[in-house]
């Protein structure tokens, strides 16, 4: 699936039948900009028609009309309003939906992203894109009331009415030269941020394992190099944004000026009247803002579509898995129903078993469980599963059906915000959790310390320590229900008599399990072990 820019735009505007509330919301603030206009032009004609020839009918007549056009003003805008909250909310929702999803997919990501560059990409930049719809309904509103002051002008004075088009024409001309850094600039700066965001994101996740290296200076040392760079970054760019916005209030002002001067010379020649000559004046400063916001128009425009360019690049990014091959089966014996190539060899796990694998050192266990959980590519026939009676190749698989039959836990288990319960039985908050279930992963004493299953876990899991986490990892992957079930070293964090109640209690238990772990105590228990040597420790490789 390759998205381009235009196509995030489009999403955010018109996905789920929003095309018809956006334009509505874009005709109530036209309408509300021409009563904004509207207003000078009433005033001087109260002045010329009411005021001056002193009718108190005429008076209350021209007052009336102002009274119904600042109701216009008021109504219009907020109905726009409550009608763009809900565009611009429902558009960055479909970006943001769009953009996890890609990075979430099921056969993953080429793409690596650390946390923080994820979360920038899902809020900042999914924020600015939606943002689109804003900036469409405003700039068109802006644009409708400059051409709504300039028909009111046009009938008191073609002149000023040339002066202002001349003016307009000329700044957006110069204002597009100007905004070409703001893009650059723009990449430059949310670049950085992302930098800064990622270095945080790895400092907080493992705050702990920092302090007890000894490297908490270290880790500081790096985040204010990156908060460092950030900052000059977004410096450069506010600089930039600044000049252009300076430029673009000098040039409304100008316009202003000129206008006002040229009202007041044909004041005094005679050709307006007092009343056209305050609407001119009033025209001018409604002008004013109105230039200076259209000048604003491409480094608007720019920020924008930087975002969006760096989302294409997130959703665009290759698959990491391969797409499935032809499906054809692997002939294997009726009671194995898991075997996948380690070192020289075929490991073939049967029905029922508890098969453990002690490998060579850590890296070898970390590939192992990856490739066993199809989180990282294959070559064919190197990890095959039975499904309905016949063996198929992982490759051949769809990775949503095959996690579905085999569950390979990574060794650091990630736990989001919420309750015990939704970290062991996930989005499911009516599931009780099995009881055998406790017992084998020894989640009793965490459940009265913590304070039963729902409690708080706190932010990522912060309330647990290092073996809490591990066990609500190995309930978790017990309450799948899977048929086959691979861990990855699931006892290292846990004292060595919780390691052997585990144990034990995955020995008793009638199911497929692969245990991959250099702990005496888990290896006692298995049914059978393998031992990858160390010339065989990369997996798939003979």
């Amino acid at each position: 699936m390759t998205v381009a820019p235009r196509q995030l735009f489009s999403i955010a505007l018109f996905a789920g039948n929003r095309g018809p509330a956006l334009a509505a919301a874009t005709g109530l603030l036209v309408l509300h900009a021409l009563a904004e206009a509207a207003v000078p032009v009433l005033i001087g004609a109260t002045i010329d028609r009411a005021l001056l020839p002193a009718d108190p009918g005429a008076l209350g007549l021209w007052l009336g009309a102002l009274i119904g056009v600042f109701l216009i003003l008021t109504t219009s805008y907020q109905a726009a309003s409550r009608l763009m909250v809900s565009v611009y909310g429902r558009g960055e929702q479909a970006v943001r939906q769009l953009v996890l999803s890609r990075i979430l997919r099921p056969r993953l990501s080429a793409q690596v992203l650390s946390p923080g560059e994820a979360l920038i990409h899902a809020t900042s930049d999914t924020s600015r894109v939606a943002g689109i719809a804003w900036s469409i309904a405003q700039q068109c509103a802006t644009l409708a009331g400059l051409a709504g002051a300039a028909l009111a002008m046009l009938v008191i004075s073609p002149t000023a009415t040339l002066v202002v088009f001349a003016s307009a024409i000329t700044m957006m001309v110069v204002m597009h030269a100007v905004s070409r850094p703001l893009e650059r600039r723009g990449l430059a700066e949310q670049a950085a941020a992302t930098e800064a965001g990622a270095v945080a994101a790895d400092f907080m996740s493992g705050y702990r394992v920092l302090v007890g290296m000894g490297a908490r200076g270290e880790a500081v040392r790096r985040y204010v190099a990156a908060s460092d760079r950030s900052r000059i970054a977004a410096s450069a760019a506010g600089r930039s944004l600044a000049g252009y916005e300076a430029v673009s209030a000098m040039l409304a002002a100008l316009t202003t000026s000129g206008l006002a001067a040229l009202a007041a010379w044909f004041a005094l020649e005679g050709q307006i009247s007092v009343g056209e000559l305050i609407t001119v004046l009033g025209l001018a400063q409604f002008m004013s803002g109105s230039l200076a916001y259209a000048g604003s128009f491409p480094s608007n425009w720019a920020h924008k579509l930087a975002s969006a360019r760096r989302l294409a690049q997130v959703i665009n990014a290759d698959d990491l898995l391969a797409a499935p091959g032809s499906g054809e089966t692997v002939a294997r014996s009726h009671d194995v129903v898991l075997a996948f190539r380690a070192g020289a060899g075929d490991v073939e796990v049967r029905r029922g078993e508890m098969l453990g694998i002690q490998p060579a050192d850590s890296a070898a266990a970390r590939a192992l469980s990856r490739f066993l959980g199809m989180r990282a590519p294959s070559e064919r026939g190197m990890v095959s599963v039975r499904i309905d009676g016949a063996h198929r190749d992982q490759s051949d698989l769809d990775p949503v059906e095959y996690r579905r039959r085999v569950v390979a836990l990574p060794h650091r288990h990630t736990i989001m915000s919420g309750t015990l319960r939704e970290a062991v039985c996930g989005q499911e908050p009516s599931t009780d959790p099995q009881c055998g279930l406790v017992e084998i992963a020894a989640l009793h004493d965490a459940i009265a310390e913590l304070g039963g299953w729902d409690a708080q876990l706190g932010e990522a899991g912060r309330r647990l320590s290092g073996g809490q986490r591990q066990r609500i990892a190995l309930a978790r992957g017990l309450h799948s229900g899977a048929e086959i079930l691979v861990l990855d070293e699931p006892t290292s964090a846990v004292d060595t008599i919780t390691e052997t109640q585990i144990a034990l209690a995955l020995a008793r238990r009638d199911a497929t399990t692969v245990v991959i772990s250099s702990s005496p105590v888990l290896l006692a228990a298995c049914d059978r072990v393998i031992e990858l040597s160390a010339p065989e420790s990369r997996f798939g490789h003979g």
